[in-house]
């Protein structure tokens, strides 16, 4: 199991118990491969978040560590710690959502950033900077062609 994909504790937990092992024999399991480094639920987050091929807020990362069975404190060190902060990947998914569909309003940019996981103040911050700079684009574009 543990050669195919890396896997949580409770993970490797759930799938012994979907084999039907005794409780007492996955204990000794887990604790086996905690203690051999084959099992390592700060190392399977940390490689989560960084890995992230979709650009989402902080409560998405968190969320889906804690569905993976990382315990919720240790998911949000991790993701307090993430090497691209949430105001970087906010960045990036506004580009890329107006890279791929760049006829959207802001409204709607603005509930597909939700729906990523970010917070509405940042959202809203985002589209505010971005809004003022394409107002700043449009005005020297005007300037410059009169």
């Amino acid at each position: 199991m543990l050669a195919q994909r890396r896997l949580t504790e409770a993970q490797l937990w759930k799938k012994l118990q979907a084999r039907d092992y005794d409780d007492d024999d996955i204990a000794a399991a887990v604790a086996a491969c905690k203690r051999d480094g084959y099992v390592d639920d700060r190392l399977y987050a940390s490689l989560y978040v960084e890995g992230a091929r979709k650009a989402v807020g902080d409560a998405r990362l968190r969320a889906d560590l804690v569905r993976r069975g990382i315990d919720r404190d240790a998911a949000s060190e991790v993701v307090r710690s993430a090497p691209h902060d949430e105001a970087a990947r906010i960045a990036s998914a506004y580009d890329k959502i107006v890279r791929t569909q760049g006829q959207l309003s802001y409204p709607a940019i603005a509930r597909r950033l939700e729906r990523l996981g970010f917070p509405t103040s940042l959202i809203y911050r985002t589209l505010r900077e971005r809004a003022r700079d394409d107002l700043g684009n449009v005005l020297g574009d005007c300037e410059n062609s009169a």
